[in-house]
């Protein structure tokens, strides 16, 4: 029976011992760079109800299920399906997702929307005198002012952003979500949505007229008052439409001042490639550095079929050159990601149709986003002694971000008598430091206790999250063949005298 040791510590220093007794172990020759790593807080999402509450619906679980690291659902709906009568909420269309796909390993985001440019019953919940209401009917038959605008022959009624009734009702609603959903273990971020045209803080196609900063201050507020617990975002058109650089600095500094990261739901629309087509269609690169050194980022594909309709994405997974740009959709796109370092990436279209399009790039593209760690070299003792044995492992992160969560490591000193075999117990592995495309070492100290028997010994390391309700391994770039059932990966024999 393995004992579990709770005397292990992380050094930091860089040099530490003599190399005379050293053993050095390289894992380059072993890396794996083709196996899709499906890890924690990172990966890709699918746009499940989005655009109403039809749109992108998964029709085949089983294939769903094999979508290489999927990692959680993207939930954007309009306001007026959740209290379609003050104080009475619906929480069916959220729960009925959640019940179904939470126990089989996804978590959710969220973004619950003011406004949107469709019709009743598929994109707003409410319908009063021909005009659509994604703001529930009765905010604005309370006395919150607003205006209705018609465009693709659709009238719909837009909010003040920053009148009293409606920012009352609206906090009030985010008062019982939070109460509800903030916190949850599965809940990966919720975003400021209660801006513009689908919650994206832009007005494009209802006034036009740019939000103030005094209004998106006071709907950013209404989600810091009530959100303690979960990952709040904002889209970046929130902290740019219509406005000089004076206010979008003093936007983006009130954003990350408290806490919110950021998404940019423009990648790849056409006019964005036609524009900014040396930042791979990201318009405020700025934006994301130095923020993706603190917080995880979002990355959302133009809807993928009117990538396609613009002609910017040709071929097998996207590979072939685009005549018109010079420039694959794949190159456009992984390039997009790491310009903002992104963490989640959404493809904003059918499962199906983007796994039958982009089998190799899917995978390739889920270990890219977020963090990526391969070790480098290990140099470790030829004999362990019972007390302090000091170690350290040269680690690289080959994807686009930092881990913005501590993961630990843990240590085995595995025997042929399983009885004498044990592991010491999960401490910091420093992975916080772990940057993208730098080496780092990182020394530990093994302190092995008195009762330990002698003998040889195969040492063994891996990575874990504990930052959930069950312990989850943080899988590696390494060849399978030195990697065991527990995930534990081999160092080398050791002698413990």
């Amino acid at each position: 029976m393995k004992q579990i040791i709770n005397v292990f510590t992380l050094i930091l220093a860089f040099s530490f011992f003599g190399c005379s007794f050293q053993k050095e172990v390289s894992y380059k020759e072993n890396w794996d760079t083709s196996t899709v790593l499906e890890n924690p807080h990172k990966g890709w999402y699918h746009h499940l109800l989005d655009n109403g509450i039809e749109r992108y619906a998964i029709s085949n679980d089983s294939i769903f299920a094999s979508f290489p690291g999927m990692d959680h659902l993207y939930l954007r709906l309009a306001w007026s399906y959740l209290e379609p009568e003050e104080g009475k909420y619906d929480w069916h269309r959220i729960d009925e997702v959640v019940d179904k796909y939470v126990p089989m390993g996804y978590g959710i985001s969220f973004r619950i929307s003011s406004k949107e440019t469709g019709t009743y019953p598929g994109v707003v919940g409410q319908e009063l005198n021909g005009v659509q209401y994604a703001t529930p009917v009765w905010v604005m038959q309370a006395g919150a002012k607003g205006t209705v605008a018609e465009e693709w022959n659709v009238k719909s009624w837009t909010p003040v952003w920053n009148d009293p009734v409606y920012l009352e009702k609206l906090n009030n609603f985010h008062k019982a979500f939070s109460e509800r959903y903030d916190g949850k273990p599965w809940v990966r971020y919720i975003d400021i949505g209660s801006i513009g045209e689908w919650g994206e803080g832009h007005t494009f196609y209802s006034t036009k007229i740019p939000p103030t900063v005094t209004e998106v201050k006071a709907n950013m507020d209404v989600f810091l008052r009530n959100y303690k617990y979960s990952q709040l975002a904002c889209t970046d058109d929130l902290l740019y439409y219509g406005k000089p650089d004076s206010e979008v600095s003093e936007l983006l500094d009130y954003a990350l001042s408290n806490g919110i990261t950021l998404r940019d739901d423009s990648p790849m629309v056409d006019w964005y490639v036609q524009q900014h087509l040396s930042s791979w269609s990201i318009s405020h690169p700025h934006f994301y550095d130095p923020l993706y050194l603190h917080k995880p980022i979002v990355f959302e594909l133009q809807h993928y079929g009117d990538v396609k309709k613009d002609g910017n994405w040709i071929g097998k997974n996207g590979n072939d050159t685009i005549p018109k740009l010079g420039h694959s959709g794949a190159e456009i796109m992984r390039n997009a990601i790491k310009t903002m370092h992104a963490s989640y990436i959404g493809y904003h279209g059918f499962a199906e149709e983007w796994l039958y399009d982009n089998p190799d790039l899917t995978g390739q593209l889920a270990n890219l986003c977020g963090y990526w760690y391969f070790p480098v070299t290990a140099t470790f003792p030829k004999s362990f002694h019972l007390g302090e044995n000091k170690l350290s492992i040269e680690w690289l992160n080959k994807g686009v971000a930092p881990a913005y969560h501590e993961y630990k490591i843990i240590f085995r000193l595995e025997s042929e008598h399983q009885e004498s075999s044990f592991d010491l117990s999960p401490i910091n592995s420093g992975n916080l430091n772990w940057f993208p495309d730098v080496n780092r070492t990182t020394n530990y100290t093994l302190n092995i206790p008195q009762e330990i028997n002698s003998g040889s010994y195969m040492l063994k390391f891996k990575l874990v999250d504990q930052t959930k309700e069950k312990e989850q391994p943080v899988l590696l770039g390494v060849d399978a063949s030195i990697i065991d059932e527990s995930y534990f990966i081999e160092l080398g024999n050791v002698k413990l005298n």
